[in-house]
């Protein structure tokens, strides 16, 4: 084999790995506008790749304004409650379980009609973290009545799908 080929061979092969790597790349990706989010959405179903996560439908709720606004909430109802009946007294344990039982956020939103995006531009989040963050999410499903997408980077690691249905 002589040197082109080799070279020829490894950059197929250094390309190859990285489609490979590539989250979004051959993900299905479903088209998208904004006037078609505008409303609110219950949660029907959250699958996490690398947690286990406990969700009832009606557990999480996402509005979508037309001016661009939006709010997210998932909120777990088997998360326990405080025995002081105070917030602010909680035990390390009741703390513990009420922040990996819920998550909320707020700020605008903006979608990619071309790659099939959406984005929060994220104002405030219960996970500091997020705050100031935008956060991209590809959508794999969009009809009038269920909105499917996938976060690639969630608080939780891994990977998780959303799938909400439209309130009437």
């Amino acid at each position: 084999m002589n040197r082109r080929n080799a070279l020829t061979m490894s950059a197929a092969a250094v390309f190859g790995l990285a489609l490979l790597a590539a989250p979004t790349i051959g993900a299905p990706k479903a088209k998208i506008n904004k006037s078609q989010l505008v409303g609110d959405w219950t949660l029907t179903s959250i699958n996490a790749t690398n947690a286990v996560v406990q969700n009832r439908p009606g557990d999480g709720y996402i509005v979508f304004e037309r001016s661009g606004r939006f709010s997210f909430a998932v909120l777990s109802a088997d998360v326990p409650k405080f025995a002081s009946n105070n917030r602010n007294t909680g035990t390390a344990d009741e703390n513990k379980a009420a922040v990996q039982g819920s998550i909320s956020y707020f700020g605008t939103y903006s979608v990619n009609e071309a790659d099939g995006t959406l984005t929060f531009h994220i104002e405030r989040c219960s996970y500091p973290n997020w705050n100031g963050t935008d956060q991209q999410r590809l959508v794999t499903g969009l009809t009038a009545q269920e909105f499917k997408y996938t976060n690639p980077m969630p608080s939780i690691g891994g990977t998780v799908e959303f799938v909400w249905k439209k309130m009437k």
